[in-house]
């Protein structure tokens, strides 16, 4: 399976849908079938639960990982990602 990477559009970092991902935003590499797998499973991974978000913040409806105008996804085999995880921009990893 190719390995896709997920990468903040850098004009948009502060968009207000980052506050829907667990990650903020930070290149992602994952393993997928086509973008928009990739996509999902970044999305699925990293969305926050409206108990993590502070009281009283407007919550954005639509999560950053699956707007192609504040991320962009790209095929990328700089990166060996196992299957079943993504790996951050941090080096971390996240089981999906």
């Amino acid at each position: 399976m190719p390995v896709y990477k997920l990468e903040p559009v850098e004009s948009l970092a502060d968009h207000d849908t980052w506050r829907m991902s667990g990650i903020g935003a930070m290149a992602v590499w994952v393993r997928a079938q086509d973008s928009d797998e990739a996509r999902q499973k970044i999305h699925l991974a990293t969305i926050a639960t409206l108990n993590q978000l502070e009281d009283d913040l407007m919550v954005p409806a639509n999560s950053p990982w699956l707007n192609s105008a504040v991320v962009s996804c790209d095929g990328d085999d700089s990166k060996d990602v196992p299957d079943g995880v993504a790996l951050l921009g941090n080096g971390a990893t996240i089981t999906l």
